[in-house]
């Protein structure tokens, strides 16, 4: 009897020790999967919510500068000054100015056509009229937001809105206040568009995560299909049900959490900052008189141990924002001065243009190690050109100190893809700078665009206009070689002169070109 008791209390025993650590790790895989949806859909639509507003809020206030303006419409100068802002502000497609039922002019030149009213789907608080899915009075187009001010207007194209990174399994759509659709990544979110009055809210419904994020008058909504949920929600059962005890599940979830943790991009980068992972490459930049090297731009590569690379536009947007960008940059400085420093001992007309991120300008924390690595290495400041894209001078004035801190030393300054952002004619103005780089998207489009052709000349003569020494990036052809060199560009990089090289390849192809040089003198006769 008292045996049959102990065998029967095992049994009742043993049950519950068994169903119990599966169903709570049946539960806290779906409460942890639930969550990290939660958290994916939330930051996913907090960030579109918010680019939809700043994309709108950008072509807006474009849109009231324009009609501010004290210059009279349609006139060469008013139109100039239309292009030169679908030039500076990224969101806007193009501008135009409608009188009377009539397009008298806009972003590309005089028109003078019928132009039909278009619907209005909303007004703004301060007056601007929206109207969605409209259709260019220029070229055919896809359909665009047309955002209207007095008698001027603006087009958005409506893809501007869902401008972020997204994966894969994620939905996502962005529409008004009142519940209309302006853009949808693919089909699945959009009819939770009409839940927009119920206020910032994630549900389960309809087979789908949804999280739903206003924004002014904007909303944003991230959704994730039941499908890919109950998937993630299998993988982990499949990493926590086989736990046979509540203190083995968790020292298994201590380990798949920090599993997870290493195998992230954020952990995979720092590793990568630790172990130096990370090479130089090296692009010549060329004077487009002659065709002789100047100097090259360093560009930075991620090299795995097993020797594959990876993409600079996959790890550097996450290594700036999680601030690995400082110590890569003096990677890449101690890489220069390895790789090329006794070059550029040895030629010193040679120069290499090293690339800054945003809070490398703001601080100027880089200098102090620059200047040190190049005195070990005898290289002069002139032989550096400091280069910074538009995003990294954001922080107008303390880049300001920056640039002329550096100036002062000796470097010389370079604003990159220019043409690329939303304030390029402000930093002209505001930062002293020695060297513009007309960005690859103008050089493309030579003599294919004759609107993109008009600009990159007006570039071109602005940048003359400033003094400024001007670099084409992205030469393929010798049309486009030609176009630039006849409008007086002094330099040109691209893979019509080179690609980016590895420093043992650079070097050897350089030693290659001096050596036919070389050659070439010593057979020139001698001049008496």
């Amino acid at each position: 009897m008292n045996k049959k008791r102990i065998v029967w209390g095992s049994i009742l025993l043993g049950l519950p020790c068994v169903l119990l650590p599966v169903l709570l790790m049946g539960y806290v895989a779906w409460m942890l999967n639930l969550a990290s949806a939660q958290q994916r859909l939330e930051t996913l639509a907090a960030v579109a919510s918010s680019r939809a507003n700043g994309t709108f809020q950008e072509a807006a206030g474009a849109l009231k500068s324009i009609a501010g303006s004290h210059l009279a419409p349609c006139t060469p100068a008013s139109i100039d000054e239309m292009r030169l802002l679908t030039i500076n502000t990224f969101s806007v497609k193009s501008v135009g100015y409608v009188e009377e039922e009539v397009y008298a002019c806009g972003s590309w030149g005089p028109v003078g056509q019928h132009a039909a009213p278009w619907r209005e789907d909303f007004t703004t608080s301060d007056g601007v009229r929206v109207s969605l899915g409209v259709q260019s009075r220029i070229v055919p187009a896809k359909p665009m937001m047309a955002l209207q001010y007095a008698a001027f207007n603006v087009l958005v194209d409506p893809e501007q809105f869902l401008h972020v990174m997204l994966e894969d399994d994620l939905h996502l759509a962005v529409g008004t206040a009142a519940g209309q659709l302006v853009s949808v990544s693919r089909p699945g979110a959009e009819h939770f568009l009409s839940r927009v009055h119920s206020g910032s809210h994630s549900a389960l419904e309809d087979g789908y995560l949804y999280t739903l994020v206003h924004s002014g008058d904007w909303v944003a909504i991230a959704a994730l299909s039941r499908h890919e949920l109950m998937q993630g929600l299998l993988r982990r059962e499949m990493l926590l049900l086989p736990i046979g005890g509540l203190f083995a599940g968790m020292l298994v979830l201590m380990i798949v959490r920090r599993t997870r943790q290493r195998l992230s991009p954020l952990a995979e980068l720092k590793l990568a900052v630790r172990n130096r992972e990370f090479v130089v490459h090296y692009q010549p930049i060329v004077s487009l008189d002659d065709g002789a090297w100047v100097g090259a731009e360093a560009l930075v590569r991620w090299q795995h141990p097993d020797g594959s690379l990876v993409r600079p536009d996959t790890f550097i947007p996450l290594a700036e924002h999680s601030g690995l960008i400082l110590p890569i940059t003096d990677q890449v400085i101690d890489s220069v001065m390895r790789d090329l420093g006794p070059l550029l001992v040895k030629d010193r007309s040679l120069h290499v243009a090293i690339n800054l991120a945003a809070k490398d300008v703001s601080s100027g924390r880089f200098l102090p190690k620059l200047e040190a690595a190049l005195r070990q290495a005898n290289v002069q400041q002139k032989q550096i050109w400091l280069e910074a894209t538009e995003r990294g001078f954001v922080e107008i004035d303390s880049a300001r100190t920056t640039v002329n801190h550096a100036r002062a030393l000796g470097y010389l300054a370079a604003i990159d893809d220019f043409g690329t952002g939303f304030s390029s004619l402000q930093h002209l103005q505001q930062l002293p700078l020695d060297v513009l780089k007309i960005d690859k998207s103008f050089v493309d489009n030579i003599d294919q665009d004759a609107a993109t052709g008009s600009v990159t000349s007006h570039i071109i003569e602005m940048a003359k206009s400033l003094r400024l020494q001007i670099v084409a990036e992205g030469i393929e052809t010798e049309a486009q070689a030609d176009y630039l060199r006849g409008r007086g560009v002094h330099f040109g990089q691209g893979w019509l002169f080179g690609k980016p090289m590895a420093a043992e390849e650079f070097l050897r192809v350089h030693g290659e070109r001096m050596s036919v040089l070389s050659e070439q003198n010593a057979q020139e006769p001698a001049v008496c």
